[in-house]
């Protein structure tokens, strides 16, 4: 059974948060972008407008997920994931705000120079580590122990408390929905860039609320598709519980696709670079060259082949990432 939206918002009360993003994000027209393609009416969510650190849908996720850090006493906030990591960027810019240590093991990867989001991280005063990267999940569990023999409670951003990341996307799904009635639309489709937790948050959200609107994420990284919505299925189920929502969600109630990456993870395609192009040119839209160019060029892509019509509407959920484009000008053609 449905509940109301205010049921849903009283249980994100009970639950421990930060105050860190400026909301609501605003929601935006994408009128000359429609124009051009010929196609459906295109808005844009501004997650990438959190605030924070040039901010990113990970300030919103941090606001639930990091309370738990709080609560639990942790001294140090620590990352690792690629050198222009936008997660590492956003992790120390909050362990600098709250008056934590940061600690990010990155990787000497194709990207590890000092622009874009690593000069930002290292800005933000974090602890840097760029060891090779077959090395790398050593020298975590390295850094993890050294920091706790010396007496630290570190929390691991991508795994401590991780379910609460999903969480704070059902508290931004309430904010989507929100907008949405106030400006008059019902989207066909939600696409967005999906890892997990932020595509698994608005699903929640959504059944919850008994709304059938289609959420349709295009993978950053190589995957399989029915097992990454296996996985999105389990997390959906953790987010229901820790919410006390009665909800049976399957792997079918998750829609992404993987065949826009390309080469790699954070290899830019050919496609990509169009989509970016496109949305600068036609929108003074700023996308990311690893995530959002390659959610945008599947949205994109979608279009051309008939999925959506004149007259339906689609939003595009701008998750952020776009100081990494700072290190990428050779790979764009700049």
């Amino acid at each position: 059974m449905a509940i109301t939206r205010e049921q849903l918002r009283e249980r994100l009360g009970g639950l421990p948060r930060l105050q860190l993003a400026a909301l609501p994000t605003p929601m935006e027209k994408l009128e000359r972008l429609s124009a051009h393609v010929g196609g459906p009416d295109f808005w844009v969510k501004r997650e990438d407008l959190t605030g924070v650190a040039m901010g990113g849908n990970k300030i919103r996720e941090f606001e639930y997920q990091i309370a738990q850090a709080v609560e639990r006493g942790c001294d140090v906030l620590l990352h690792a994931a690629a050198a222009q990591s936008n997660q590492s960027r956003q992790t120390a810019a909050v362990a600098a705000k709250l008056g934590l240590k940061a600690v990010m093991v990155g990787r000497r990867d194709a990207h590890a120079t000092d622009q874009g989001n690593l000069l930002l991280t290292r800005l933000f005063g974090a602890e840097v580590h760029l060891p090779e990267v077959e090395e790398q999940s050593a020298a975590v569990a390295a850094k993890i122990e050294e920091l706790a023999r010396a007496g630290h409670k570190p929390f691991n951003t991508s795994s401590d408390a991780r379910v609460f990341r999903a969480v704070a996307y059902v508290d931004g799904a309430l904010e989507l929905v929100a907008q949405c009635a106030d400006a008059g639309i019902e989207p066909d489709a939600i696409y967005l860039c999906s890892g997990a937790y932020t595509h698994v948050g608005l699903v929640v959200a959504l059944r919850a609320l008994g709304i059938d609107w289609r959420v349709v994420g295009i993978s950053p990284s190589p995957r399989d598709d029915v097992a990454a919505a296996e996985g999105h299925a389990d997390l959906a189920a953790e987010c229901a519980g820790v919410l006390g929502l009665e909800l049976a969600l399957a792997a079918g109630d998750f829609e992404s696709y993987a065949g826009f990456v390309g080469p790699d993870y954070g290899v830019v395609t050919d496609e990509s670079r169009a989509a970016l192009e496109l949305l600068a040119q036609q929108e003074g839209l700023l996308l990311d060259p690893s995530y959002t160019s390659k959610a945008m060029a599947g949205m994109l892509s979608h279009v051309r082949d008939g999925w959506w019509q004149k007259g339906q509407t689609l939003i595009f959920l701008h998750t952020g990432g776009t100081p990494a484009l700072f290190a990428y000008a050779e790979d764009l053609g700049y």
